[in-house]
């Protein structure tokens, strides 16, 4: 029998599972078909991994970072910082995390453990004061720790920032992994997509790849409300100044129309609940961005149009990580 040793658990991102929600589905009554992308299955627990393991190894093929010598670098709600901070452990960086306030303590206590050091947004005066400024958007204070970094490169440091809202390999790791993955495990028969919308790179690597191959998928974005504070790791992208807009989403300095369909404003006591559901109905643990995503879905599925037809959703992480929170409080 041959062995099947891995060398790095860096080996094991992708190729996650999409999984029918039959429970769900005769739960809420849909004559639908949801089709749960798990991405917890990703070995470090969540869709980042995938942008993350991209960015850090093309950094490394370009010689822009070294081992043992760079400080990898990233602002994060959470599960970006949590694969900056483990797949750094795996390839000897040490890694700086600045991360928003507010997350679950589970988040903090897991990019710790795995080496980061953590610094949390407000103890960090001028990126809080870019946060209060701008209804805590994540765009706003991003800007202002890329100049923060770069004072610090021109002063001789090593690091390097990994910059998940910029990155352009954020949405080409999800075209050439995520998207093809869907659209393979399907065999093409697919109806629609939704996706809860952070960084964006997520649903623009998704969308751009089913359009290559089709233009019959409906691709879905979920947001928050303008004011929703509930909702962690989503971001509102509408009704926004076009320097909020996630670059991902952008085709010059606007809004793009070629990305998403139909945009939903997502419900938090409604995420909450399909999150909740499905843990109950599936046996699908997952956070409050797959909730909202779910939640959006569901409306998908009670189109007469999508009867009998497939409907992917993308659940980015586990619940696990937010135990702490009201998510899960009875």
């Amino acid at each position: 029998m041959a062995k099947k040793i891995h060398d790095s658990l860096t080996e094991l991102v992708g190729h996650t599972p999409l999984v029918r929600l039959r429970g769900y589905e005769k739960l809420h009554g849909l004559k639908a078909h949801i089709l749960a992308k798990v991405e917890y299955f990703n070995p470090i627990g969540s869709i980042k991994d995938r942008i993350v393991l991209r960015i850090i190894e093309d950094a490394e093929k370009e010689g822009k970072i070294t081992p043992g010598k760079t400080t990898l670098i990233e602002y994060t709600s959470g599960n970006t910082g949590i694969a900056v901070s483990a797949i750094g452990a795996m390839k000897g960086y040490k890694v700086q995390i600045y991360l928003q306030d507010g997350v679950s303590k589970e988040r903090l206590q897991v990019m710790k453990a795995f080496g980061a050091n953590v610094t949390k947004i407000s103890e960090v005066p001028e990126l809080q004061d870019a946060l209060k400024a701008t209804n805590n958007d994540f765009v706003a204070a991003t800007n202002i720790l890329k100049q923060h970094i770069r004072d610090r490169q021109s002063a001789g440091d090593s690091i390097y920032f990994v910059d998940q809202m910029i990155n352009p390999l954020n949405p080409t790791a999800h075209h050439d992994t995520t998207g093809k993955e869907i659209w393979e495990d399907t065999d093409g028969d697919l109806a629609a997509v939704v996706a809860a919308v952070g960084t964006a790179g997520t649903i623009r690597g998704i969308s751009d790849y089913i359009h290559e191959k089709t233009d019959k998928v409906k691709i879905f974005a979920v947001e928050p409300g303008a004011d929703d504070k509930i909702l962690t790791g989503i971001h509102n992208f509408t009704d926004v100044p076009a320097e909020r807009i996630p670059p991902s989403l952008k085709d010059g300095n606007a809004l793009t129309k070629n990305v998403f369909d139909e945009v939903f404003v997502g419900d938090p006591e409604g995420a909450f609940q399909a999150a909740r559901d499905v843990a109950e109905s599936d046996g699908i643990l997952v956070g409050n961005s797959s909730g909202a995503a779910l939640w959006g879905a569901e409306i998908v599925a009670k189109k007469p149009e999508y009867e009998g037809k497939n409907i992917v959703v993308i659940f980015p992480d586990t619940g696990l990580r937010y135990l702490s929170t009201k998510l899960f409080e009875d």
